[in-house]
């Protein structure tokens, strides 16, 4: 079902300068604040890549809102569809350490780096106002296929050859100032 492309007056006034409450109601989904959220993204050898998020959508966001905040130079927005797990973003990056340079990926700080006959990929997001929580909620699901066999990956990461799949619950996003994950993969041939 696809949904209306509308614009709320509050969103048409502020454009320019994003309004308080619409960033830091934005920073909540990213962090899944407001439910889990799903992330599906596939890392080639030279730091470009696709991924695939399925989120909910903030209140009043239209496709058209969502795919300006999802855009950069580095981010190419190539579908926005509505399913019944949320909405469902599929798009394309130029370089994953680049990815902050969408508004919508702003909480996220992905660095690369080698290490050895690899590299690690650390990925740091941001919460910036934590809340101590001890309430059970949903799981947030990160997976990345790698270019190369994974080595390691904290978190107790599902690892399977190239694939690497984190399980993050609400509450540690919540309670904690950063969520960190990392993983270390062999470089393409090692």
């Amino acid at each position: 079902m696809a949904r209306q492309a509308t614009t709320s007056p509050a969103i048409r006034r502020d454009r320019g300068r994003p309004h308080r409450s619409l960033r830091a109601a934005l920073v909540a989904v990213s962090l899944g604040l407001a439910g889990c959220f799903e992330v599906d993204a596939t890392l080639d050898r030279n730091g470009s890549g696709t991924l695939q998020m399925t989120y909910v959508p903030m209140p009043h966001a239209t496709i058209d809102s969502d795919k300006a905040k999802f855009s950069s130079p580095h981010v190419t927005v190539q579908s926005i569809t509505a399913s019944d797990k949320g909405t469902v973003l599929k798009a394309a990056f130029d370089d994953v350490t680049r990815l902050s340079t969408a508004e919508g990926f702003r909480p996220v700080t992905v660095r690369r780096e080698p290490v050895g006959n690899g590299e690690r990929l650390r990925i740091l997001i941001q919460n910036p106002k934590p809340v101590p929580s001890s309430e059970t909620g949903p799981v947030s699901r990160f997976a990345i296929t790698l270019p190369g066999r994974v080595q390691f990956a904290n978190r107790d990461a599902e690892v399977r050859d190239n694939r690497v799949v984190w399980r993050v619950p609400l509450e540690q996003f919540v309670s904690h100032r950063f969520t960190k994950l990392s993983v270390r993969y062999a470089a393409a041939g090692a």
